[in-house]
């Protein structure tokens, strides 16, 4: 089993587990991989959000982490340093993400089984999921 830093390495589940929580509408194609590519797509899809709002999104590939500044609405998303100040901040592996993005893995699920760590304005994460959810599935707050 593959180590990082002594831990094991999780493994994303290629299918939806049965879950209360719902999973995003699938924000890229089922074929992207490209991390850039679908935080711009994720920048686009925040634009109904309301208001302004920056994320920090770290993540990790390897050894090496990649800190993306993404912003609401905007039509892009930078890699770049880590900006100084953001509203929320997310960590996780790159196949993580891309899980989350094709729609395959729920962001509660994966807050909840330590597989992506959240910091800053949590009600902004929630409205972000919320705003982000899957129509075909109810969305259930995790709190």
């Amino acid at each position: 089993m593959p180590t990082d830093g002594g831990k094991p390495i999780r493994t994303t589940p290629e299918v939806i587990s049965q879950s209360p929580f719902a999973p995003l509408r699938p924000l890229i194609e089922p074929h992207e991989q490209d991390v850039g590519a679908a935080l711009k797509q994720l920048s686009e899809a925040l634009r109904g959000i309301g208001g302004t709002a920056r994320l920090h999104v770290q993540v990790l590939e390897g050894d090496a982490l990649t800190d993306w500044d993404v912003q609401c609405g905007a039509r892009s998303a930078t890699q770049a340093r880590a900006p100084k100040a953001a509203d929320l901040r997310l960590i996780m592996r790159r196949e993580t993400l891309v899980a989350i993005l094709h729609g395959r893995l729920a962001p509660f699920d994966a807050l909840f089984a330590g597989r992506m760590r959240v910091g800053g304005d949590t009600e902004l994460g929630k409205r972000i999921v919320q705003h982000l959810s899957d129509p075909a599935h109810p969305y259930v707050p995790p709190c």
